[in-house]
């Protein structure tokens, strides 16, 4: 394994269509000024934006014995210096590796959540009711509700009112962050077009109110969000928990289609 830059062409020659989409966090690691690449030259590429994120393992097929070696060396650098390891792969791959450095470093292995990958490349006709609004200053109070319900309903820590006032004021200026207004003028829902490239546009944190669920408001919202998107040219993209059936139908009727899996792993100090 060697190190590469982000702008080394690997990521669009090497990887397939359906990878780009699997490893869509590619783009978005190779842009970090401190960004950790290696790759062995043909099977394996691993991306870290920095230690305290998940590492990205692409493999072409199963790893050999050379390739697992190499890979826990890696690993056992980064290691030595966290913790705690999240690794985001396509399982039937790396699962086996993990368990095994898991063991030679007397850590914990555990899968904490399967990712469906989905594309979409047209949208189904799906029925509006309320309109899609850019988010603005003048919505940070509604962003502050959602993204505080978005991290509950993940079982993730709340944010505090400072980090919940620092995102809604940078998000509703952004140009990213989408609302959407029901038909009695309430805000309802959210989703994030997180991260573009020159050719795709990946969503992130949809959420709905809890109290608004049940009406279609999402699906409303994330159909006119991937509207607007290939009509710029772009290539929307998503991942849904698998875990989470309603998701992954939403996304499904509008139009989405599954590329893959992602299964996040991690590992850490026992105790």
């Amino acid at each position: 394994m060697y190190c590469i830059n982000g702008m080394d062409p690997v990521f669009d020659t090497l990887l397939t269509e359906k990878d780009r989409y699997c490893f869509n966090l590619f783009y978005r690691i190779r842009e970090g000024a401190g960004a950790y690449i290696a790759m062995d030259g043909s099977t394996c590429i691993l991306a870290q934006s920095n230690l305290h994120t998940p590492v990205w393992i692409w493999l072409k097929n199963s790893p050999d014995e050379k390739s697992c070696a190499e890979i826990s060396s890696i690993l056992r650098e980064r290691f030595s210096v966290c913790d705690r390891i999240s690794v985001n792969a396509y399982g039937p791959y790396t699962e086996a590796l993990l368990r095994s450095f898991a063991d030679s470093e007397h850590a914990e292995y555990r899968i904490n959540k399967r990712l469906n990958v989905y594309a979409c490349s047209s949208v189904r006709p799906v029925q509006k009711r309320g309109r899609l609004l850019p988010a603005a200053p003048c919505h940070q109070e509604e962003i502050a509700r959602l993204i505080t319900i978005m991290m509950r309903d993940a079982d993730l820590q709340e944010p505090d009112r400072e980090e919940a006032r620092q995102y809604t004021e940078e998000k509703s200026v952004s140009g990213s962050l989408f609302l959407w207004e029901n038909e009695e003028g309430k805000i309802v829902s959210m989703t994030d077009i997180t991260h573009r490239t020159a050719r795709y546009a990946r969503l992130n944190a949809v959420v709905t109110a809890r109290e608004h669920r049940g009406h279609r408001y999402a699906e409303m919202l994330v159909s006119s969000v991937t509207q607007q998107l290939l009509r710029d040219g772009l290539a929307p993209m998503l991942y849904a928990d698998a875990g989470y059936p309603p998701s992954n139908a939403v996304y499904r009727k509008i139009g989405y289609v599954k590329q893959g899996e992602i299964m996040e792993q991690e590992i850490f100090r026992k105790g």
